[in-house]
């Protein structure tokens, strides 16, 4: 019972922050003055939507298990629905995802839509990459995603 509750509070807290991600990230805020790329100037054969891009980092002391999550943001159109996975994790990881996300319209705003919990295992010093792959059938998109095993809690920044 004891993990059930853990995992929920953590699933809400989880969402609660992403939110406040997603704000922070939209593309609107972040650039005002950014002009808006409407459906009709998109050719037929490119997306409609985006995944945001760029390397979410997360670094934890090694030898010990971690749980956390990372999260897909969208922006723009997409009239199918968009299935996601992710590759690469450590082996022994535990992964809790959104895998499908149904038609929708996010705007030039960037959302948390595809939200990955992970259950980390106990990892040797080192970098694990993994990728986010996310797809309408057509366009495939990605997002890189490391787990750095050091000597303490948090990532540098700017990023080595």
């Amino acid at each position: 019972m004891k993990k059930s509750v853990s995992r929920t509070l953590r699933l809400m807290l989880a969402v609660a922050i992403g939110m406040g991600m997603s704000l922070a990230f939209s593309p609107s805020l972040a650039s005002a003055s950014a002009p808006a790329t409407t459906q009709a100037e998109a050719p037929a054969t490119e997306a409609t939507w985006e995944l945001a891009d760029g390397v979410q980092r997360l670094c934890i002391p090694a030898n010990r298990p971690y749980w956390s999550y990372f999260v897909g943001f969208l922006s723009g159109h997409w009239d199918t629905t968009l299935t996601a996975e992710v590759q690469g994790f450590p082996e022994g990881t535990e992964v809790e995802m959104t895998t499908s996300v149904p038609p929708g319209d996010n705007g030039d705003r960037s959302i948390g839509t595809i939200w990955i919990g992970v259950d980390l295992p106990p990892l040797d010093y080192g970098d694990y990459p993994a990728t986010l792959y996310v797809t309408d059938g057509t366009s495939t998109q990605t997002m890189d995603i490391l787990v750095r095993a050091q000597d303490k809690w948090g990532c540098p920044y700017p990023p080595a």
